[in-house]
């Protein structure tokens, strides 16, 4: 079975895990796509990008399906930003070469992240961290995931390019035991106000994943 866990976070958003393995052709079957989706992906030519393209759209289809809604398709905004054709929800979602997660609430925008703890997040640490954030994260990879999985999705909920991972967008100080904490949007170069949001982390084998609400 392709869904690892589905289950629901802050009462109302619903996170499903999904694994790729499945063959293209499987995954094809059933799958609700525009006209406009099937021509984008004859546009896509590595065969693993085309496996992700697939299975990202069946596990939104799936948790649309799973929430009593329609799926009728989703597309990208011009900030890379997905939604749903027919709006009935906010969505996100995030893809490995191993799985993909997708979330959905009903009316407020989120994002998701996931990213396998490794070595290699020590070494990009100085380029997202604020010195607090630094001093917190130390050299414990599964606090620099957080980290950074957390600042991705806080990105990806705010929908727009340009924001400093190191300087306009903050994780509040968290616990390794509590998978509950918060984080703030603070656009240095617009007028938006200050942003608090959410955050809640989740693991799936030697992953990290992080939801913006």
């Amino acid at each position: 079975m392709p869904i690892v866990r589905q289950w629901t976070v802050f009462e109302e958003c619903l996170l499903l895990i999904w694994e790729i393995f499945e063959p293209i052709e499987e995954l094809q079957e059933g799958l609700v796509a525009t006209a406009e989706e099937w021509a984008e992906y004859e546009t896509i030519s590595h065969p693993q990008k085309r496996l992700e393209w697939i299975t990202g759209r069946r596990a939104m289809q799936s948790i649309v399906e799973a929430s009593g809604r329609i799926y009728t398709g989703m597309q990208k905004d011009n900030f890379g930003k997905p939604f749903l054709n027919n709006a009935v929800a906010e969505i996100s979602l995030t893809h490995t070469a191993r799985f993909v997660v997708v979330a959905l609430h009903p009316s407020v925008s989120l994002g998701v992240d996931l990213e396998r703890v490794a070595p290699k997040l020590a070494r990009v640490a100085p380029k997202f961290l604020s010195d607090s954030e630094t001093t917190h994260a130390g050299e414990q990879l599964e606090r620099l995931c957080t980290y950074w999985c957390a600042k991705e999705a806080l990105y990806k909920l705010h929908g727009t390019r340009n924001l400093s991972f190191k300087e306009e967008i903050f994780v509040h100080p968290f616990t390794d035991e509590n998978d509950f904490f918060t984080g703030e949007i603070f656009p240095i170069h617009t007028p938006l106000p200050r942003q608090q949001h959410r955050l809640y982390r989740f693991r799936v084998d030697d992953f990290l994943g992080v939801l913006a609400v």
